[in-house]
């Protein structure tokens, strides 16, 4: 049975939380997508079409844990702490690359594959049937165990499901039309996703430039405080129109100094450092355990005292 030798994934679009009797609703599970391609044996894809097969040894037999054969599988990589995805963990596993370093981190970070799609079984293409069709079939079809287990459906609901996964610090929830085909490499409307976000106050405490990108500005350089010490925050540059950057550098002008204020500055290679007297809010997914937010998105400035941006309040 011979299979594609990659496909690209499906992807979603971005909405609010939404009710809808045509819709299944899902976690949006915090980890790598991969496409597993079964037959005699297992092999791995990541988003960008990679194979990945050998970062995660624990998941090589998956193959064998199907009723039929040819089929490949869309889901999503996850690593486990306190029963909850953690991107954090999962990190470690996606930069480990060394056969030594893939066995230690086996041990300390084993990771889960969790399907939620079925794109071929027995060497055929299903991609046309409707989902609901395509998860009546992966149900019969595998055999869930230690590190492979089904992303579980919910019909209509999916603000209440927002709402426990919100309880959770989980990441989102998905809305997938139940007669939706599969459309690979394409972001559809079909399927939306809802992201849990935070935001909180930063101190700017300079900017970057990038001269194969924006000449004038890249990305401000966060942080907030810690007693005396403004700590790092890292970096935020979406959401920054050409407007607001102009607005933003005639703010900067006066206040350019030629050291960091922060105490533990990111190594960059173009950028001016600013005295701390501007506040923006960024809303952000999570705070990394390096102090570095995933997502970050800039939403303007904020009449807000520089010192009232706590690292205590940023969750």
């Amino acid at each position: 049975m011979k299979l594609p030798l990659t496909i690209p994934p499906m992807l979603a679009v971005p909405a609010p939380p939404f009710d809808s009797p045509a819709h299944l609703f899902e976690i949006k599970w915090d980890g790598e997508r991969c496409l597993a391609f079964l037959t005699t044996g297992t092999r791995l894809q990541s988003r960008n079409l990679r194979d990945i097969t050998f970062q995660y040894p624990e998941l090589a037999t998956i193959h064998r844990q199907l009723r039929k054969n040819g089929v490949v599988l869309d889901g999503e990589i996850i690593a486990l702490e306190n029963g909850k995805p953690s991107f954090f963990r999962l990190q470690s596993r996606m930069h480990a690359t060394s056969e030594q370093r893939i066995k230690e981190e086996r041990l300390t970070n084993p990771v889960v594959y969790v399907v939620f799609d079925l794109l071929y079984a027995e060497g055929q293409p299903l991609l046309h049937l409707p989902l609901s069709r395509r998860r009546e079939l992966l149900d019969a079809l595998l055999i869930p165990t230690e590190h492979l287990i089904i992303s579980t459906c919910h019909p209509e609901q999916g603000r209440a499901l927002f709402q426990q996964v919100a309880a959770l610090g989980l990441e989102g929830v998905i809305g997938k039309e139940k007669n939706s085909p599969y459309l690979p490499g394409k972001r559809s409307p079909a399927w939306k996703k809802a992201r849990v976000t935070k935001s909180a106050n930063f101190v700017i405490g300079g900017y970057t430039t990038n001269p194969h990108g924006r000449g004038d500005l890249s990305a401000l350089v966060l942080g907030a405080y810690e007693d005396e010490a403004l700590l790092s925050y890292g970096l935020v540059g979406t959401g920054l129109s050409q407007a607001e950057i102009t607005h933003l550098l005639a703010l900067f002008a006066p206040l350019t100094r030629a050291q960091s204020p922060l105490v533990d500055p990111p190594r960059l290679a173009a950028v001016t450092w600013l005295e701390p007297k501007l506040v923006c809010e960024v809303e952000y997914l999570q705070v990394t355990a390096d102090r570095r937010l995933r997502h970050p998105l800039y939403k303007g400035l904020r009449p807000v005292a520089p010192r009232e941006c706590q690292a205590a309040d940023i969750k």
